[in-house]
């Protein structure tokens, strides 16, 4: 089911039940994932960056770092295999893969300096 048709069934529930157009904002803001999970508008799934787990490392040589969570964003420069990362947070593009906001925990062999945030795929994370 896409976001637009789960949005507007979360909305017009919310009006039938009377809940009144601040309730039906609130809920309309949590769009549940292909996968299940929900995330806000803005993706975040509110993953905590202070928990020591979502530290992970990339699993493939030339990983492109994007400005968003999906193909069709620009890529911002490559990050390679061992190289540390913080995950931020976690958004699912339209096909339902899973993206990661990440935060570079060393300068990149690809050139990006550590410290830098952009979006990787998080199937080749570990």
């Amino acid at each position: 089911m896409s976001r637009k048709v789960l949005r507007s069934l979360v909305v017009s529930g919310a009006l039938v039940a009377g809940v009144g157009l601040v309730g039906a904002s609130a809920a309309s803001a949590m769009i549940p994932d292909p996968v299940g999970h929900s995330s806000n508008e803005s993706g975040r799934t509110g993953i905590s960056s202070q928990d020591p787990s979502l530290f992970k490392s990339v699993t493939v040589d030339g990983l492109r770092v994007r400005t968003g969570p999906g193909t069709g964003h620009t890529i911002l420069g490559l990050v390679y295999e061992g190289e540390p990362v913080q995950v931020i947070a976690t958004r699912y593009d339209y096909t339902g893969q899973r993206w990661d906001e990440v935060m570079l925990q060393t300068h990149s062999a690809g050139g990006l300096p550590a410290g830098y945030v952009g979006w990787v795929t998080e199937e080749y994370l570990y």
